[in-house]
């Protein structure tokens, strides 16, 4: 085989600078607002934001370890009384309500009727890709922020094209004046999971205040949960789970891409990698408080976590999700009589702490086909 020329080793490096390059994160850079990179941030309402050119307003993004390309977090803060400016992209976006109040304005084509529908702290809604919509927020006093999960990353990378994903005037279908009713189509699940529903709709009032989960006592800790869809979502979704006071749920490991908002309670949440498990890392957490679950830059590899409720009031979390292109949505699980007996340990200090006795059933620890009462 003949030695390359200096032409052609030239163009073969700039082929491999180009694959792998992260467009994505030049993007991110570009825009000019602070960019936070963790597995926990203690109180959403408390991460400093600052000016945003494109978006009006103030904004921060938030990167979460393991993500990479799976999708995106970012904060976004109106002034007391002001507007964000008018938004259009080719990407999905799942948006959770942190504080404040208002309304947003959207449309499926440029000239055609819009519609508005109001949301208040704790509601989420969603956003189809390329839907046009417009943030007011509704308080003359008080700033209102926004907490968004997106799968612009996957995005930016496939069309590299920042005027293709801002600026594209194709039109989604199906996009009514209705498109934000909080009226869900409501599904059950599977028997292994203990017919958790599936709840669809695009828009949720108030997650606290939402009151239709059902048991879920195959991940332990005598929870419920439920599943939220959107149908205006392909790849991006959520779920909700809340556990008594005095539990705890089974370890647990699944692709990254998550992000778990606490709503209420007190706790922790223990995170680490396979064979590793004296580095383990602890979450503590409280309402606002963020973490991820993937702590790892490899594909592939999985973290396990473990959800702990020491405090005095039932603790519920809403996790927004990417689903992973690469890894699919496998779970593995470990057993209650299966785990470190230093969990065990922990979680009793840690409830004595917070003058609450552990309800963790002894029987748990023992017997393999031990169930939680259904509630």
């Amino acid at each position: 085989m003949s030695e390359k020329t200096i032409e052609e080793t030239v163009k073969e490096k700039e082929f491999f600078d180009d694959v792998n390059r992260d467009y994505y994160r030049e993007f991110q850079q570009s825009e000019g607002i602070p960019i936070y990179t963790g597995y926990h941030f203690s109180d959403l309402k408390a991460v400093e934001v600052k000016p945003w050119a494109r978006m009006g307003g103030l904004g921060a993004y938030i990167n979460l370890y393991g993500e990479e390309v799976s999708g995106d977090n970012y904060i976004s803060e109106i002034p007391p009384g002001q507007t964000l400016k008018t938004q259009r992209h080719m990407f999905e976006e799942l948006v959770y309500v942190v504080s404040g109040r208002g309304a947003t304005t959207f449309w499926a084509r440029e000239g055609g009727p819009k519609w508005t529908f109001e949301w208040k702290e704790q509601s989420l809604f969603a956003l189809p890709a390329n839907i046009g919509y417009q943030h007011f927020n509704g308080d003359e006093t008080k700033p209102a922020r926004l907490f968004s999960k997106t799968t612009l990353p996957a995005v930016f990378q496939y069309f590299k094209d920042k005027k293709f994903i801002f600026e594209n005037d194709y039109v989604v279908e199906g996009i009514e004046k209705d498109f934000y009713s909080s009226e869900a189509r409501i599904y059950k699940g599977d028997a292994k999971h203990d017919y958790k529903i599936a709840w669809v709709a695009n828009f949720v009032p108030d997650v606290k205040a939402f009151d239709q989960m059902t048991s879920y006592i195959w991940r332990g800790g005598g929870g419920r949960s439920v599943d939220f869809y959107q149908s205006g979502l392909v790849r991006i979704h959520a779920h909700m789970s809340e556990f008594p006071v005095g539990t705890y749920k089974k370890a647990h490991a699944h692709p990254p891409g998550r992000s778990i908002i606490l709503i209420s309670g007190k706790g922790y949440s223990l995170l680490w990698q396979p064979g590793k498990e004296k580095d383990i890392k602890k979450a503590d957490w409280k309402p606002g408080s963020l973490f991820g679950v993937g702590l790892t830059n490899l594909q592939g590899e999985v973290w396990y976590h473990q959800h702990f409720n020491s405090g005095a009031e039932p603790a519920r979390y809403l996790v927004l999700h990417v689903n992973s292109q690469t890894l699919g949505d496998k779970h593995v699980q470990i057993e209650y009589v299966d785990e470190d007996p230093e969990i065990k340990k922990l979680f009793a200090r840690e409830v004595a702490k917070s003058g609450v006795k552990s309800k963790m059933p002894p029987e748990c620890y023992t017997d393999p086909k031990f169930k939680w009462k259904e509630k």
